[in-house]
């Protein structure tokens, strides 16, 4: 019997998410920081086996926020809980119930669909603080397989959530062909990579303020590489300057990182052209997130 469906990975922020997205796949196609709020859109991965094919929907931490830019990424979710197969809800030793996620949770008590509760960072936890965050998430909805796991220190943690949702999932086609890890462009990829390490380089709020956009991409076979021209995207002057850094420093040593990780993305050399463009106060106007944080390319 072959099984197929859709994982909808539903949290709050900085819950480790997207690592989960990337152990489960085998390979990094979600960025991940220690600031939260990393992930902006939906992103689908998709797992292959023998038997079976997963598409994990990876979704924007859930957090209540009058902010055009979070309002928007909050659609991404609804988006998500439409049409899934079993809801995987992470969360971590906070525990942290707000009255956002707890709607998110009646929704999926309501439809009735199967669903995973993933404990993570168990690590930093007693076995009362464990115990305690099961049955403060046992109360709002019906789990029928609760995960305790380290996903940076158990090396079992892919094996017992791949194991409990195969347990769940049920007979289906196979929506995708065997190499495709995921349903993003290399392009929107890329550019989540840069996205990447200005969150990881860049301190304070600047990086919520900050979004990337591949303008150009082209192999160039006289020299054996891919050229990238990618625009850095800010609301203010002093973002510019921050970005640039003293001399181009930080943009230099941003620029290094991103290749290097895009080169093994994409399995050549790459030559990367960043530029820092000022759109000011994107973030407070839709049609400017629509296209900075899910470009059609």
């Amino acid at each position: 019997m072959f099984k197929s469906g859709f994982i909808a990975i539903l949290g709050k922020p900085n819950v480790g998410k997207s690592t989960l997205l990337n152990i489960l796949i085998g390979e990094k196609i979600a960025i991940v920081s220690h600031k939260p709020q990393a992930t902006r859109k939906s992103m689908k991965g998709i797992l292959n086996g023998e038997n079976y094919q997963i598409i994990f929907v990876d979704t924007p931490g859930v957090h209540e926020s009058q902010k055009k830019l979070n309002q928007v990424m909050k659609r991404y979710i609804d988006g998500a809980l439409e049409d899934f197969d079993i809801a995987l809800v992470m969360t971590d030793n906070h525990g942290e119930i707000d009255e956002v996620l707890e709607e998110y949770l009646a929704k999926i008590k309501q439809k009735r669909k199967k669903s995973i509760l993933v404990i993570n960072k168990t690590d930093l936890m007693t076995k009362e603080q464990v115990d305690e965050i099961r049955e403060r998430f046992t109360s709002k909805a019906d789990f029928n397989i609760i995960s305790d796991v380290s996903l940076i220190k158990d090396p079992d943690a892919r094996d017992k959530i791949l194991n409990a949702i195969l347990e769940l999932l049920e007979e289906g086609p196979k929506y995708y062909e065997d190499d495709i890890i995921s349903a993003e462009t290399e392009r929107f990829i890329i550019a989540e990579i840069i996205r990447e390490k200005i969150m990881n380089n860049v301190a304070q709020e600047i990086p919520y303020h900050v979004a990337v956009t591949v303008e150009e991409m082209k192999y160039r076979e006289e020299k054996g590489l891919y050229y990238i021209r990618a625009n850095i995207i800010v609301e203010r002057r002093a973002h510019k300057m921050i970005v640039i850094g003293e001399n181009g420093k930080l943009i230099k040593e941003i620029g290094r990182q991103a290749r290097k990780e895009i080169e093994e993305f994409l399995k050549t050399k790459v030559y990367l052209d960043l530029w820092v463009k000022i759109k000011e106060h994107w973030t407070k106007k839709e049609p400017l997130i629509r296209e900075y944080i899910d470009p059609r390319f």
